[in-house]
């Protein structure tokens, strides 16, 4: 693999706000050692997200009403890479950290996935608290022996091989952890890794929309990841319901805040 080429699949829906930051930290790293190709998968954006992207390099595959796994699936069979690299258009990528990525690969080739932290950029000192323990307790875990191992992903910033995602079944559409879900499946198939050294930037919009304690309540299913017993429990069960049905709402609501927060500033 002398010149991989990474897909990075990106959905959708009114990130206007953001993607300009995503797609602008991506081609910076563009070089002769690495192959990037950018899809995005939008689900009927009405804002500029569309032309930004396009205006970006990316390509642009626009399926009206498409969720955010079902499309993150679809850009997985349009891509073209042997790596396909996951993640979300309120994201920032640090310097080389896709070169970072293709080494960790080139040098590993018995690797199947890398994931890494996210950092958030924009949060108030609880989030960075919160998001410190939680990063910890990630690479803690990573770290164990197996059957202690958990391998704990995040669409925020995952990259696997093309066929090993597959092999794994994809992202259910169904399940609205369907991306931390995906960690334990890649774990049980072969070598993964939990690196701090290939982190990204994240948002907490959510957070900072939802407040402190219903975030933490809203993701409250993500202990499934490392505690897989807890998946048939009622607790997690009802929470994933709820959650699944709030994280629409949510979206959407957001969205709409930044639209107005833009219209007001135009």
């Amino acid at each position: 693999m002398s010149r991989p080429k990474l897909s990075i699949i990106v959905p959708t829906l009114n990130e206007e706000r953001y993607i300009a930051g995503l797609l602008g930290s991506i081609n910076a790293q563009r070089s002769e050692s690495i192959d990037i190709e950018v899809i995005v998968i939008d689900g009927g954006s009405v804002d500029r997200t569309v032309e930004i992207a396009r205006s970006q390099g990316a390509r642009v595959i626009v399926y009206r009403g498409l969720g955010e796994f079902a499309s993150r699936n679809l850009g997985a069979e349009e891509a073209t890479g042997d790596i396909l690299v996951f993640t979300c258009a309120d994201v920032i990528f640090p310097p080389n950290l896709l070169r970072g990525v293709a080494e960790k690969f080139r040098r590993g080739p018995a690797l199947i996935a890398l994931s890494g932290p996210g950092i958030p950029y924009d949060a108030p000192l609880t989030g960075h608290l919160l998001y410190g323990f939680y990063n910890a307790f990630r690479l803690l875990l990573g770290k164990l022996p197996r059957p202690l191992q958990r391998f704990s992903t995040s669409t925020n910033f995952l990259a696997v091989w093309r066929s090993a995602f597959f092999e794994a079944g994809a992202f259910d559409p169904e399940d609205v952890n369907a991306d931390g879900l995906m960690g334990a499946k890649l774990l049980r198939m072969g070598r993964v890794e939990f690196s701090p050294n290939t982190y990204v930037y994240i948002s907490t919009r959510r957070l900072r929309g939802m407040g402190l304690a219903s975030f933490i309540l809203h993701y409250l299913y993500v202990l499934e990841n490392f505690f897989p017993p807890l998946s048939n429990s009622g607790l997690i069960r009802r929470r994933k319901f709820v959650s699944r049905l709030v994280h629409g709402k949510l979206h959407i609501a957001l969205e709409s805040q930044d639209l107005n927060k833009m219209q007001a500033n135009s």
